[in-house]
């Protein structure tokens, strides 16, 4: 009987010393269905939430790499989400999903400690063409419209990294590249945006020509349009300013 009171009271103690559960909070958003009222939940960093200017880099973490976020557990966050309109219920139970998720709570911690810590060495090193391999994945095309032109957006679940293919983690580079685009898509006007929507414009010129189907049109499009992204002057400038401004809370280093 007491050992089964120190499983608990171990495990209480690690809800509470969680920086997810000191940092995260659920926010439920209701909709009819059928007459019906459903809801669907998000994480997202408490108002309060010291780590509140960084809510972009975390926001990709707590999206992108946790596991109750990934297409196969779509069935187990329904049914999470069905507990509505009981919400605190729901929000507990969603917000153990988060805290108990080793990989994401790894990410979440050394990110937090880069920002906390200001530390002076870091353990990981990527380079400037890994930076940019990275980034162009977010600019991504995935519809055509009737008139052949395509649909096109940054977006932290919809886009390229989930198609790479690589060996090495750039899952820290992944969360800076997302806060350094929406960085400058913020701004009233975006040079990044700009750069995006001409690049894409012209390779959709370019293949309209001799397109042989709307699928190969847009894989040849979107192929285009990453491997433009990746050498544009003006996204590699953007980039290494925003790095040059933020490398004291950051988790790695850009070298060469």
């Amino acid at each position: 009987m007491r050992y089964f009171y120190i499983l608990i009271l171990l495990g209480s103690c690690q809800l509470n010393n969680s920086l997810i559960n000191k940092h995260v909070d659920i926010k439920i958003y209701s909709y009819q269905d059928s007459n019906v009222i459903k809801a669907t939940a998000m994480p997202e960093l408490k108002p309060e939430s010291k780590l509140q200017p960084f809510a972009i880099r975390f926001d990709y973490l707590l999206i992108n790499i946790s596991e109750i976020h990934q297409p196969s557990k779509f069935e187990k966050r329904n049914k999470i989400w069905s507990l509505y309109p009981d919400t605190i219920k729901l929000k507990r139970k969603y917000l153990k999903e988060f805290i108990h998720d080793n990989k994401l709570s790894s990410y979440f911690t050394k990110t937090y400690n880069a920002i906390e810590q200001n530390q002076s060495s870091k353990k990981v090193d990527y380079s400037t063409e890994e930076l940019m391999e990275v980034a162009s994945k977010f600019f991504y095309c995935d519809k055509v419209f009737p008139d052949t032109t395509i649909e096109a957006h940054v977006c932290v679940g919809l886009n390229g990294v989930k198609e790479a293919q690589w060996t090495k983690d750039y899952t820290l580079l992944e969360a800076f590249c997302y806060e350094a685009i929406f960085h400058d898509l913020d701004k009233d006007s975006s040079q990044i945006w700009e750069s995006f929507g001409d690049i894409k414009s012209q390779s959709e010129s370019y293949f309209q020509k001799d397109m042989q189907s709307l699928e190969s049109y847009l894989e040849n499009v979107k192929n285009e349009v990453f491997k433009r992204m990746k050498t544009d002057s003006l996204l590699k400038n953007n980039f290494l300013d925003y790095y040059d401004k933020n490398q004291s809370n950051l988790a790695f280093k850009i070298v060469n």
